[in-house]
């Protein structure tokens, strides 16, 4: 049997840095709600299952937005193309007060999407579960649209970036 030796809890400064490591897509997650079309960008999507087709994101438990996507019964993701940095920074403000309806195409699903996007994904809403200071929203894809071609907008280090090809 060998030793254990204590570990040194791990400061979450240095977590998060590390985590900045991990490239990721991004995309801005929509819905109509109470007339107004809402929408926050997300760099955690995550492809599920198949069987059925689930998709998750998830949300800070402090965000502005919580209780409206804990709430929404439907949503769609947009996932963005290279160049629309500025429009994924407006979506990932506090609030939705810079928010534009002109960003936004009803594309032929249920709610509205990013003009524009590589793709787009139109969900119910399957479960939530809570995960520390996130909660984890998982959609059940009830259509789906590639739009254009193009490269994704990406995110690395706590920036935007370009996806090599």
């Amino acid at each position: 049997m060998h030793d254990v030796m204590p570990q040194t809890p791990v400061d979450p400064a240095d977590f998060r840095k590390l985590m900045g490591q991990f490239a990721t897509g991004v995309c801005v997650v929509s819905a109509r709600h109470d007339g107004r079309i809402s929408g926050i960008t997300v760099n955690s999507l995550v492809s599920v299952s198949l069987d059925p087709m689930l998709i998750c994101w998830s949300i800070q438990n402090t965000s502005s937005q919580f209780d409206l996507w804990t709430q929404a019964e439907s949503f769609a993701v947009s996932i963005l193309a290279e160049g629309q940095d500025k429009l994924a920074s407006r979506y990932a403000a506090r609030g939705d007060t810079g928010q534009k309806d002109d960003d936004f195409t009803q594309s032929g699903l249920t709610q509205p999407v990013i003009r524009d996007g590589l793709a787009y994904l139109d969900c119910r809403k399957w479960s939530l579960y809570p995960a520390g200071d996130h909660t984890m929203i998982f959609g059940e894809v009830t259509g789906i649209k590639q739009t254009v071609d193009g490269r994704p907008l990406g995110f690395f280090g706590g920036e935007f970036c370009r996806i090599a090809d």
